[in-house]
């Protein structure tokens, strides 16, 4: 049999399909949803967002964190009205006037997840016209290489040099106490005194509410206060401004696009109030509630930190704020911490924008910064923005408030990784996390520790120098369309 013409025919085909390349997944970024018509619509935001872009088929579409990053923009809507409900979504070409609305509709809870299914594939219907098949150009010849005449040397041995470098250690953080489940997600945690009978005061905080509770051989509720609604709770932490040994509890709360924070004194029973709608976040630093400062930081347009951050006085009357410091650029109330040694006092840490650290000197020169990404917070603040809409496409502005870092007294610097199997954009959807140890030896942050990965989001920590132990605020079930999630404590001692 003559073989040469099949094989003439296969030779063709190769050169071919070699020059032609397939088409590059586009990247795209899907925004949270807006929702309306239900009353979990916070939760609902994300969970939907999620959803959606889990079902997006990867062959087709890359997802990216920042709509800056993005060549298409989606933004998504829910509404429900009595039993039906409409999934709507607006795709617009980066850069262009171009705009596709697609959408789906159904009845009934059961059949949300189906829906969002169906609007998956007509997005990725919508990604695929703008797909294009590339045909690069024929390669020109290779232009002749001329050899230059060969260059006599005398060898010299060249010497090899290594570093032996031992790995961190992983600290066992599991053998200590947890509490059973609480009803609810909490994303802010503050710890008080320690009682005669050796139960310690835990104050944690959600969205619309704070609870105290004393932690012994088990968790005891002992009040529990709300905030009303839209006003919403950011952060809390614990301090003795006024030094009468009964700690203070600083909430950072927004309300309605501006910052209403308050300050409650505990009597032992509950929280009395001593200050309302003041205009500063708040952040604590320090060893321990008696000696701790808190610092301040204002907030100006659109979520955007504004000003110095400086230390909030009080002397019984009236609360003011005093000693600015000049942070890096890139630093805020939520993101930065001191570094220890008396050499280093005036350097600084910042986790940044993106989850590396970095540390920079007194001038604000950045000295080192890491290869490995740390933080990663769920807790926002979010407004409306003409400005980011134009450059982005998503009228809401969303930013992202740090975890804490905290520096001991031995100048040993705690950071949190939270890590999720999906966690992309404004979808912050952590389940793992792990607890890194660093130290700072004037030209490196070295990982000294870090504690073995756990199954849950780390919302908030605390650490007791005192006895040595990390009291954590973890999330062990994530709210969703039809649960409220729930979180747990625990307290474990590292050795």
């Amino acid at each position: 049999m003559n073989l040469r013409l099949p094989v003439l025919i296969l030779l063709i085909l190769t050169v071919v399909f070699s020059e032609i390349s397939i088409a590059a997944p586009i990247k795209i970024h899907v925004s949270a949803f807006n929702v309306s018509g239900v009353p979990n619509s916070q939760e609902l935001k994300l969970t939907l967002q999620e959803i959606l872009t889990s079902r997006l088929n990867p062959a087709q579409v890359q997802l990216v964190e920042k709509p800056e990053q993005a060549e298409l923009l989606v933004i998504g809507s829910y509404a429900q009205f009595g039993k039906m409900f409409s999934l709507d979504a607006r795709i617009s070409d980066k850069g262009s006037d171009s705009l596709t609305k697609v959408f789906e509709q159904g009845e009934g809870q059961e059949d949300v997840i189906p829906a969002l299914g169906r609007l998956a594939l007509k997005i990725t219907g919508e990604v695929a016209k703008r797909q294009t098949v590339a045909v690069p150009a024929a390669p020109k010849p290779p232009l002749p290489v001329v050899l230059p005449p060969p260059v006599v040397t005398t060898e010299v041995p060249v010497k090899e040099t290594f570093a032996i470098r031992s790995e961190p250690s992983v600290k066992n953080t599991t053998d200590g106490w947890t509490s059973a489940p609480i009803d609810g997600v909490f994303s802010s945690l503050a710890v008080g005194r320690t009682r005669a009978a050796g139960e310690r005061e835990i104050f944690v905080a959600g969205e619309h509410g704070i609870r105290i509770y004393l932690s012994g051989s088990e968790l005891k509720l002992v009040s529990e206060i709300a905030i009303p609604v839209p006003a919403r709770i950011l952060t809390i932490d614990t301090a003795d401004l006024n030094k009468d040994g009964v700690p203070e509890l600083y909430v950072s709360i927004i309300d309605r696009g501006v910052l209403a924070s308050r300050v409650y004194q505990f009597n032992g029973t509950t929280l009395v109030l001593s200050a309302e709608n003041l205009p500063w976040f708040f952040r604590g630093v320090g060893h321990n509630f008696s000696s701790r400062t808190i610092y301040t930081q204002e907030m100006i347009g659109d979520d955007k930190y504004y000003g110095d951050v400086k230390e909030l006085s009080w002397s019984g009357e009236r609360f003011t704020a005093l000693n600015p410091l000049k942070l890096p650029r890139s630093g805020n109330i939520f993101n930065f911490s001191r570094l220890g040694g008396l050499s280093d006092k005036n350097h600084f840490v910042v986790l940044d924008g993106d989850g590396y650290l970095a540390v920079f000197s007194s001038d604000g020169t950045e000295v080192w910064k890491s290869s490995e990404k740390y933080g990663g917070s769920e807790t926002y603040l979010k407004n409306d923005s003409q400005s980011h809409v134009r450059s982005t496409g998503d009228l809401q502005r969303w930013v992202f408030l740090e975890q804490r870092m905290t520096l001991l007294k031995d100048g040993t610097l705690l950071v949190p990784y939270n890590e999720g199997t999906f966690s992309i954009g404004n979808n912050r959807a952590f389940n793992k996390h792990t607890l890194f140890s660093f130290e700072w030896t004037g030209t490196v942050l070295k990982e000294k520790w870090h504690s073995r990965k756990l199954p849950s989001y780390l919302a908030d920590y605390a650490f007791d120098q005192a006895t040595e132990e990390i009291i954590q605020l973890e999330v062990v079930q994530k709210s969703g369309l039809f649960a409220e999630g729930r979180s747990a404590l625990s307290i474990n001692k590292i050795h």
